[in-house]
């Protein structure tokens, strides 16, 4: 296996581009960007459309740098004419011409070397070139950045969702032994229950059995017939004799669960909540600028209400001011009401409600025919 690995494989010398048989390859045409034998060289030269091309030695240095900055610029067909090569370029209709273009429809226009303006053009191309790299470059500045903010915050979130079943096993475990120590304080009062059922059957049954007895020999005087066993056994059957039958009173309050239904609604002051915060460190923060400011006679602005555009209203708690005002390249007053304003929005019908200082109530600031009318509801 060394030994078959060692051994070379021999190149076919590549032949002639022209002739395609003479592999003695010593020239190479820059415009044509082919390879020839010495003899193609001379024919080459010799034909009309190739006579100003530029041959170089195949083994020279000039050669590789040659065609490295060289732009072939002849040899290119008319669009038009089909048989002509073009040979200048219109820069009045931008698009190159021949001969017989010049002739028929390009006499007067500004025209100019194909070479000249080719240059030209591969300078702008290098340009935009040059910035689509510089746009590359950003780009994979920014794709490192998102793997970044990526990997950062998948573990940001993973250690979130962590926190929440935590959270979640740390409740149920807490609710496992409360409804546990409830379970067995509601056994304690069955057994109570039970007890007091228990003592109640036994005290009946004993009543019963007692009533049962007495109530056979009474019975028995009664079917005797004998005025002796009447007289003798009365006093044994007074009213006074008689069995208590009166019980003890059944408990009238035991224990009871009753679930707490704030608990249900209020769920999140037990488990916790999801709340805004900052991203992890490392991560893109997200960068304003101040595009244009306005100044103001005011002492301080507390609300900014936003109608469109070129329209706002602002107010001033502590001057008790409301103002609208009109945006351009300045800011003008355009009403001005005696208002404490705590707050305030906009309707959809374009009105604002507003929530005044020492007030419950909510007011409406509605504009009709161009004029404000403040509303309290």
């Amino acid at each position: 296996m060394a030994f078959s690995q060692s051994i070379k494989r021999a190149q076919v010398p590549k032949p002639c581009e022209l002739c395609e048989t003479d592999t003695n390859i010593k020239w190479k045409c820059v415009q044509c960007n082919t390879l020839m034998c010495e003899k193609c060289k001379k024919i080459h030269l010799k034909v009309q459309t190739s006579i100003k091309h530029d041959i170089v030695d195949v083994k020279s240095s000039e050669a590789k740098t040659e065609m490295e900055h060289t732009t072939i610029t002849d040899n290119i067909p008319c669009q038009i004419h089909k048989r002509k090569l073009n040979c200048m370029f219109c820069r009045t209709c931008d698009h190159l011409v021949c001969p017989e273009c010049i002739t028929d429809s390009h006499k007067k226009h500004d025209l100019d070397s194909i070479d000249k303006v080719c240059n030209e053009k591969m300078r702008e191309l290098k340009e935009v070139e040059s910035k689509f790299s510089d746009t590359f470059t950003l780009c994979k500045i920014e794709d490192s950045k998102v793997n970044d903010f990526k990997t950062k915050y998948e573990q940001f979130f993973a250690e979130s969702v962590q926190k929440i079943n935590q959270q979640e096993n740390l409740i149920i475990d807490e609710v496992r032994k409360y409804a546990k120590a409830l379970r067995e304080q509601l056994e304690t009062e069955k057994q109570r229950i039970e007890k007091f059922i228990t003592e109640k059957e036994k005290n009946i049954a004993e009543v019963k059995e007692n009533l049962l007895n007495k109530q056979s020999k009474l019975q028995e005087i009664l079917d005797s017939n004998h005025a002796a066993t009447v007289f003798s056994t009365f006093p044994e059957f007074s009213e006074k004799e008689i069995p208590n039958a009166s019980f003890k009173a059944f408990p009238e309050e035991t224990k009871d669960f009753v679930p707490t239904e704030k608990n249900l609604k209020t769920i999140s002051n037990l488990f916790g909540s999801l709340q805004k915060t900052k991203l992890p460190k490392g991560l893109p923060q997200l960068m304003l600028d101040v595009i244009k400011s306005y100044t103001t006679d005011q002492n301080m602005v507390q609300r900014v209400l936003i109608m469109d555009d070129k329209t706002a209203w602002i107010s001033n708690f502590s001057k008790s001011t409301l103002r609208k005002i009109n945006i351009d390249d300045t800011i003008k007053t355009v009403k001005e009401i005696s208002v404490k304003v705590y707050d305030m929005t906009l309707t959809a019908n374009n009105d604002v409600l507003l929530s005044l200082s020492g007030s419950t109530d909510v007011s409406l600031l509605t504009t009709k025919s161009n004029r404000s009318y403040l509303c309290h509801h």
